[in-house]
C-alpha cells in the first residue's frame, strides 16, 4: 500500500440499487445495502438464536466486589472480544449478491471454555446479524465465476467483504 493510499484510502463506490453491481469493475471497492436471507445459519452459542453473523463479548466475574458495594458494576479490566459469520446473500427484490466473509472463531467451543473457566458468573453480550436484517455492506466485487453462458446464477455477483453492519429497521 502506498502512503498515498495509506492517507487517503479509496472510497468505495456507493450503489443505489443491487442490480448497479454489474456496472462494477473486478476487484472496484463498492457498498451497497439489502436485506440477509441465509446460506447456511450459525446460532448464538447463548439464546440459541439463528444468526449469520455473531459479535460476541465476555468479562469473567471480578474477584473484589469493592468497599460499600463501590465497584458492583460489571469489571472491564479483562474482557475478551470474537466474531462468528458465514457467507450469506445481500437480496433487494429478484436481485441477490453472494457475501463471503472471514469465518473468525468458533463460538459454540469458546463460550463452553470460558464457562468452564469462569462458571456461571460469565457476563456476556452478543450482536447478531439475523436472517432478514437490512445490512449494509462494503466489500471488493470478485471476478465472476466460470459458468456457461446460457446458466443462469442465483446471484448477481460475488463480493468479499470488509466490513458489514445491521442497518436500523424503519421506523413503523
Amino acid at each position: 500500500m502506498s502512503l498515498w493510499q495509506h492517507l487517503w484510502p479509496p472510497r468505495p463506490r456507493r450503489l443505489e440499487r443491487l442490480s448497479d453491481i454489474l456496472g462494477a469493475g473486478r476487484d472496484e471497492l463498492v457498498t451497497f445495502a439489502g436485506s440477509v436471507e441465509p446460506l447456511e445459519a450459525i446460532h448464538d452459542p447463548v439464546s440459541g438464536e439463528l444468526a449469520v453473523a455473531v459479535d460476541y463479548r465476555a468479562a469473567p466475574p471480578h474477584s473484589v466486589v469493592g468497599v460499600a458495594g463501590a465497584l458492583s458494576v460489571i469489571s472491564r479490566t479483562f474482557h475478551v472480544a470474537r466474531q462468528q459469520a458465514i457467507d450469506f446473500l445481500v437480496a433487494e427484490g429478484p436481485h441477490r449478491v453472494l457475501v463471503c466473509v472471514d469465518h473468525g472463531t468458533d463460538l459454540d467451543a469458546f463460550h463452553r471454555d470460558l464457562l468452564t473457566r469462569h462458571g456461571v458468573g460469565l457476563r456476556t453480550e452478543r450482536a447478531l446479524v439475523r436472517p432478514g436484517d437490512r445490512v449494509c455492506v462494503i466489500g471488493r466485487r470478485l471476478g465472476a465465476r466460470l459458468t456457461s453462458p446460457l446458466r443462469d446464477e442465483p446471484y448477481l455477483a460475488v463480493v468479499r467483504a470488509q466490513r458489514f453492519w445491521p442497518l436500523e429497521p424503519p421506523p413503523a
